[in-house]
């Protein structure tokens, strides 16, 4: 009912393509954030970063509903196995190109050393934005837990609040604990990896596992209360926008972590408005449903080359783009970066299959011989 089957599109693909674009969107934004000199506009950028900032939780419902979706009938071997070439390898090209060519984008202490050098590999902090990647292995790592809460927890419609009210008190333990201790604590430096642990979004892939199983009940709710959604999502903006703003000094996107309150319910907010978007252009047969799968298909190799593409057109367009009003200026290089970014994707998916397929035919070959 909430698939098309013949261009095999689900809710999933929709929320990878939303996701996507808003990670490439926070990318500009942060540019065009350090190159502002004018309080007004960095308070405009900072809002506008904020309405963005659901990318996390978008992607991690997205996984774990197409996880239990597809992944019921694998083993683990074989779901690892996988995963490995369809998520590691490229997360593992793409953090080495960003060490080598653009090493300026590295997080935190650049590396010295071998040790420090592999050590970004771990960590995420390659690139401002490759740490999801570590959380989101994480999460792949839990598949047995997802399908099995998913076809046996859930097979009970009497468990299904009580696992998600409990699931989601011990969410809110947790990032009271982080901004205590972590975000507003003394340990701001040396635990700030914890904000990428998988108990930090796992619980948006709880709630993609329900919402899968009970996908039409979820829809018939959420298609209910749609003309409340819109003045409950404006008030929720305005605070974690205001939330932002009230931080002491100079606008800095770290003021709007995705573990508090605000950003947590903005993000879950986003995340079942799409899912209430996608489903209903499922329903509607839509034209645009073959576009929304192509995009998804590239969303995650989008992803990981979208700074790249950036830093790439900076080389040439910087200087260009600074002359231009801020507004414009983030547009264009927007369109820009976003444009590139998916052809490079598929580009390089072309290329990759073609060498799969000169590989191929010689792998037989030499198994006849055998």
């Amino acid at each position: 009912m909430f698939e098309n089957k013949k261009i095999k599109i689900n809710v999933s693909d929709f929320q990878k393509v939303f996701a996507v674009t808003a990670v490439m969107m926070q990318t500009i934004l942060t540019f065009a954030l350090g190159n502002t000199h004018n309080e007004t506009t960095a308070a405009f950028i900072g809002a506008f970063y904020v309405v963005m900032k659901y990318t996390a939780p978008m992607f991690i419902f997205a996984i774990v509903y197409n996880m239990v979706k597809t992944s019921q009938h694998l083993t683990y071997v074989e779901f690892l196995k996988e995963k490995f070439f369809e998520l590691v390898v490229p997360y593992l090209l793409w953090t080495t190109a960003y060490l080598f060519v653009f090493p300026a984008v590295q997080q935190k202490a650049p590396y010295t050393d071998a040790g420090s050098f592999l050590l970004k590999y771990v960590t995420g902090d390659g690139g401002p934005h490759l740490w999801y990647t570590v959380m989101m292995l994480q999460i792949q790592l839990l598949m047995p837990f997802f399908i099995w809460l998913g076809y046996k927890v859930f097979n009970d419609k009497k468990r299904v609040l009580p696992v998600l009210f409990l699931a989601t008190v011990l969410y809110v333990l947790w990032y009271l604990f982080y901004q205590n201790q972590v975000f507003a604590g003394v340990h701001k430096e040396d635990w700030y990896l914890l904000d990428r642990l998988v108990v930090s979004f796992v619980l948006y892939g709880i709630y993609g596992a329900a919402a899968f199983r009970y996908h039409e009940v979820l829809y018939n709710v959420l298609n209910k209360i749609r003309f409340a959604l819109i003045p409950i999502g404006l008030v929720i903006t305005m605070l974690a926008i205001s939330s932002l703003l009230a931080a002491p000094g100079d606008v800095s996107f770290g003021n709007a972590p995705y573990l508090n309150t605000i950003q947590s319910l903005y993000s879950l907010l986003i995340v079942l408005s799409v899912f209430l978007f996608a489903s209903k252009m499922i329903l509607k047969n839509s034209f645009c449903l073959p576009a929304f799968k192509w995009l998804s298909t590239y969303a995650y190799r989008t992803y990981l080359g979208n700074v790249f593409v950036f830093q790439t057109l900076l080389l040439v367009f910087k200087d260009t783009w600074l002359k231009l009003p801020s507004g414009i200026m983030i547009i264009v290089a927007y369109l820009m970066t976003a444009t590139c970014a998916f052809f490079l994707s598929f580009i390089l998916h072309i290329l990759w299959s073609s060498v799969k397929g000169l590989a191929t035919p010689h792998t037989k070959i030499e198994l006849a011989k055998k």
